[in-house]
């Protein structure tokens, strides 16, 4: 099967990601609620793109509800549930991509919450998925995560998995 490459116009934010320095900064030993919640947003980015499970459930409560474009396509529609479903999708990330990476651009707190925008870059054997606008909701609780909804294009998810 040819490799597609799928590119996506960049809406409503320019630029490259800032450099990471809010988590360059804090200390292994600081709580999560000694953090603020766009440095625990930033924490889960960074965690994800070096594939740091244990990392990213450390920030996640333990019935984290997490909504990723690609569980329409990867899980049944379902989102994943818990520190367990959290597992499952980042074995179904190994499955089915060579590379994802999700580049926050603003992340900005809004009550209880943390909206991020941002792209996301991705190879899979059947194609490619490149700058598509992305963006994150993070609802907290206690200084953890308890729900991550991503709204981005699920079409170009499907075409950059061949599904």
């Amino acid at each position: 099967m040819p490799v597609r490459s799928i590119q996506s116009p960049t809406v409503g934010y320019n630029g490259t990601a800032p450099p990471t320095t809010a988590t360059a900064r804090m200390t292994d030993s600081m709580t999560a609620t000694e953090r603020t919640r766009t440095e625990i947003a930033q924490r889960l980015f960074d965690a994800f793109n070096a594939r740091r499970l244990d990392d990213t459930l450390s920030l996640l409560h333990p019935e984290i509800v997490f909504e990723p474009v690609s569980g329409a396509v990867l899980n049944d529609g379902e989102p994943y549930r818990g520190h367990a479903g959290m597992r499952r999708y980042y074995a179904d990330v190994q499955a089915h991509w060579r590379e994802l990476a999700v580049n926050p651009v603003h992340l900005r707190e809004a009550g209880n919450a943390v909206v991020a925008l941002g792209h996301v870059n991705g190879a899979s054997e059947a194609g490619e998925l490149r700058d598509a606008p992305t963006t994150w909701v993070f609802k907290f609780e206690g200084g953890l995560v308890t729900h991550i909804q991503v709204f981005s294009d699920e079409r170009l998810a499907r075409e950059a998995l061949g599904l």
